[in-house]
């Protein structure tokens, strides 16, 4: 097979006038790394996926509470700022919150082993690319949010250092 010339017209390219096209096969030895994590894939997707439903309930459960629990205090201590009240509250609504960032890596990795799944019996070039899109879309995300979470980690600690100091200079 002759060498192809990188600076050729568009229509001396192998895939034809469109390089992005993909037409195209891939061999069997190719895919077979990739089938083989397909039911890895969709298995961490389920547990994603019961832990967005533990989430929620979780959260709507803590809501709750709080509601009820507005109403205990009001009853027994009518005089009571009912500060538990919103801690719980905003606890639950934390953790609905944090649910909805687990849908989207779940829906990627589920699309992503379904796309391993077609690409196992089309053998074709933009199958594979749209499977490898689709694992490039869920570690772009888990990437971002752990560079979030490390800053919010180091936010936290630094804040803690610097109220540790605060209380140790004023004696308490």
């Amino acid at each position: 097979m002759e060498p192809t010339n990188p600076y050729a017209t568009p229509s001396a390219h192998p895939y034809g006038s469109n390089p992005l096209s993909m037409e195209g096969s891939v061999a069997a030895e190719t895919i077979a790394p990739l089938a083989g994590t397909k039911g890895w894939v969709q298995f961490m997707s389920i547990l994603l996926w019961i832990g967005v439903g533990f989430m929620v309930l979780a959260g709507v459960g803590m809501m709750a509470a709080g509601s009820f629990m507005a109403d205990a205090i009001a009853k027994t201590q009518p005089s009571s700022p009912m500060g538990n009240k919103m801690v719980v509250l905003a606890m639950g609504g934390l953790y609905l919150l944090f649910a909805l960032f687990y849908v989207y890596p779940a829906l990627k990795l589920w699309s992503y082993g379904s796309r391993i799944g077609k690409l196992k019996n089309s053998l074709s070039l933009a199958d594979l690319n749209t499977a490898l899109h689709e694992q490039r879309r869920f570690w772009k995300f888990t990437g971002i949010v752990v560079i979030v979470m490390m800053i919010i980690y180091l936010l936290v600690v630094v804040g803690l250092v610097a109220a540790g100091a605060m209380a140790a200079s004023r004696g308490v």
